[in-house]
């Protein structure tokens, strides 16, 4: 009983510093891992083009040279729609913010309420251009590793070329051999998925945003029409705060009426639950298997480790993980525990496997059974007969 209870204190001490060393890694080695995960997805993405090149009959080299070209083109360009945008807001956030204690002020006197002096005192000791500053410094961190990130692509997709003839090789056993390429090719056909689905719909939100605050005459709605597409990638969370930002832009700006307020607002939200809650279910459908709760708590897991870069990738590792837990026995009923309806996907390849061995058994079954002896000797006279 003493050594039962020995052990299990052992192994729960390995456990923790197991976990201990996993955390450690991955706040000291974010330098690295960060830029090699966005490359793996990359990678992935550049892949995908170079397919779609490949059916005009274009060779494999000049559809991944096409492929990098037609990613490099696309953020020149958001860079260049959005990067004078970004300096003018910057410039103009001093006046914005003398903009807010006036309507606080304002406020405080339509309901004839004496106004605090510590309201006024934060808000003008708060530094709203230091602190829009540090946010797109936050987010211009993804680009700035360009250099390192666009290393990693380049021998990933050297890798991939071999990849799929090594995978099989590593493995004897015709089972785990399988079950290996099943994991990967399930993981890259989800990933994959996700990520198409999530940048259609967080595009066409975008720019049904951008239609909305351009008719009503908002102010650096390309700026806001670009922060909803990419905060739209961070799930639950990310649509509050994209849409949250334009809002109170447009009450600083429109300070003379409420209408555009109303409009404006009415107008992003509703395209925020039409897109989030109609659109998007129905294209994704049961894709990601993920609990709320356990997309809620790694959104906060990650984004405490990484910052905007891990609330960008919690639900891909998050959808990673769960798929590894879910092809093995031992950790099967922790992959339940993370799903959504406690139902795990199921692969093609394993329910026919099942069949097949559904099948073989009624076959053998039916051949085991052998006739009766006294049927034969009544068959044998009626012959003789």
């Amino acid at each position: 009983m003493f050594k039962k209870q020995q052990n299990s204190i052992v192994e729960l001490t390995f456990v923790v510093i197991l976990l201990m060393l996993f955390f450690y890694v991955l706040i000291i080695g974010s330098s690295l891992l960060i830029p090699f995960i966005i490359a793996v997805l990359f990678s992935f993405a550049i892949i995908g083009l170079s397919n779609f090149f490949k059916r005009f009959r274009v060779g494999s080299f000049l559809s991944y040279l096409f492929s990098i070209g037609t990613y490099i083109f696309i953020f020149w360009l958001i860079w260049r729609m959005i990067g004078s945008n970004v300096t003018e807001l910057i410039e103009k956030l001093p006046q914005y913010q003398t903009i807010v204690l006036t309507i606080v002020s304002n406020l405080f006197e339509t309901l004839k309420i004496p106004q605090p002096t510590s309201i006024n005192q934060v808000i003008s000791e708060i530094n709203l251009q230091a602190i829009f500053t540090s946010v797109v410094w936050g987010v211009t961190t993804i680009f700035s590793k360009t250099g390192i990130i666009l290393f990693y692509v380049l021998f990933i997709l050297l890798e991939s070329r071999h990849f799929k003839d090594k995978l099989p090789l590593m493995f004897t056993d015709d089972h785990k051999r399988s079950q290996i390429v099943g994991i990967f090719e399930k993981i890259k056909k989800d990933i994959k998925s996700y990520f198409v689905i999530k940048t259609l719909v967080s595009w066409v939100t975008a720019i049904l945003s951008y239609c909305v605050m351009i008719v009503f005459g908002l102010d650096f709605a390309i700026f806001w029409a670009f922060l909803i597409f990419f905060l739209n990638f961070i799930p639950s969370v990310g649509s509050i705060i994209a849409v949250t930002f334009p809002i109170l832009f447009t009450l600083v700006q429109f300070t003379e009426s409420f209408y555009p307020l109303i409009f404006i607002s009415s107008g992003l939200i509703g395209i925020q639950i039409l897109m989030w809650n109609i659109i998007e279910p129905k294209f994704m459908g049961n894709k990601l298997n993920l609990s709320p709760l356990v997309i809620i708590i790694a959104l906060g897991f990650w984004g405490t480790i990484w910052w905007v870069v891990g609330m960008l990738l919690s639900v891909p590792i998050m959808v990673i993980i769960n798929i590894i837990l879910s092809k093995f026995p031992s950790t099967r009923s922790i992959a339940i525990l993370l799903s959504e309806k406690g139902e795990l996907q199921v692969d093609n390849e394993e329910e026919v496997m099942k069949n097949r061995k559904l099948l073989f058994n009624s076959v053998k079954n039916k051949l085991s059974k052998k006739p009766k002896s006294k049927s034969k000797k009544i068959n044998l006279k009626n012959i003789k007969k």
